[in-house]
């Protein structure tokens, strides 16, 4: 299998090395100094779930319309999109899957406008996976695995196709029945993990042991929830309940890869998470206070980040 890794961050990196290790021919886009280390010394993983292991990997910053992926692991923050569209589209042929594997929702809407739904696949990564160094990908353990799905839902063979071929590589993955609920079950825990911890400026242990933060974070997954209702996606009745639940047993070592941006300076993706929940909410006449409240104050410091690159 033919594979295009967009691009070399954690997620990207991480899963496209187990294909790379398990055989496929994957070539990972990258720049500047990650760029440059994969070229000369190849990548290097340090995983809890599947093992220590150097290779070395194909790398480039662009392709010329030469290689055809069978898959794009379309992986890059929501906010590159655009030019990261027009950097894989050499290399979408007729049968090219796109599995995007982003944080919150809208990017299969783009995709699918650019090269047709037909060769969209929407996933999401559960996997604490870092980036410490360039070229080096750590993974800590816990959850790991990737659950996709057609976007107007069902199993198709090409799905299970790919799950099969994950599998091969040491990639535990799920093929969703109905992935809108799968994106939508993440979507409202990390609007809440994320939004609260940029908004705090806290680790997510500290708001959820201070009473008034636990409260706006429960707020935060009622609110979402309830939008995803409004626009029609079969959420599980006690899906307030289990969120919760997992943030209250896992909050001592749960981390937002959006926190990390804000503390480093980078953009943030708040636009496709509370942002996006705040808009599908006015559009569905269903409201969403602290949503709203999260994306406007983390606003100026995105534009800031954005503007500065």
């Amino acid at each position: 299998m033919r594979v295009l890794v967009m691009a070399a961050g954690a997620v990207g990196g991480y899963f496209g090395s187990l294909l790379l290790r398990a055989g496929s021919d994957v070539l990972f886009i990258a720049r500047g100094d990650t760029l440059d280390a994969i070229r000369k010394r190849g990548i290097r993983v340090d995983s809890v779930t599947s093992g220590s292991f150097s290779a070395l990997a194909p790398a480039a910053d662009r392709v010329d319309g030469s290689w055809t992926a069978d898959l794009v692991l379309f992986c890059v923050k929501s906010y590159h999109n655009e030019a990261a569209i027009e950097t894989i589209r050499p290399a979408v042929g007729e049968d090219t899957m796109i599995l995007t594997l982003q944080n919150g929702l809208g990017s299969g809407d783009q995709l699918a406008a650019e090269f047709g739904e037909n060769r969209v696949l929407l996933g999401a990564a559960y996997v604490d996976a870092a980036h410490p160094q360039r070229a080096i990908y750590r993974e800590q353990g816990g959850v790991c695995r990737i659950v996709f799905g057609e976007p107007i839902g069902g199993r198709s063979k090409r799905a299970l196709d790919l799950a099969a071929a994950f599998t091969e590589a040491g990639i535990e993955s799920e093929v969703a029945e109905d992935i809108q609920k799968a994106l939508w079950n993440k979507l409202i825990y990390i609007c809440a993990l994320s939004g609260m911890t940029c908004i705090t400026r806290s680790p997510f242990s500290e708001v959820m042991d201070t009473p008034e933060t636990a409260a706006l974070t429960e707020a935060v997954v009622v609110e979402a929830a309830a939008v995803g209702r409004a626009v029609g996606v079969a959420l599980d009745s006690d899906v307030v309940e289990q969120t919760m639940n997992i943030l209250r047993h896992d909050k001592d070592h749960l981390l937002s890869s959006m926190h990390a941006d804000l503390v480093a300076g980078r953009p943030l993706e708040v636009a496709n998470l509370n942002g996006r929940v705040s808009r599908l909410g006015r559009r569905h006449g269903t409201p969403t206070p602290i949503n709203d409240v999260i994306s406007a104050c983390l606003a100026p410091a995105h534009s800031r980040a954005a503007a500065s690159r």
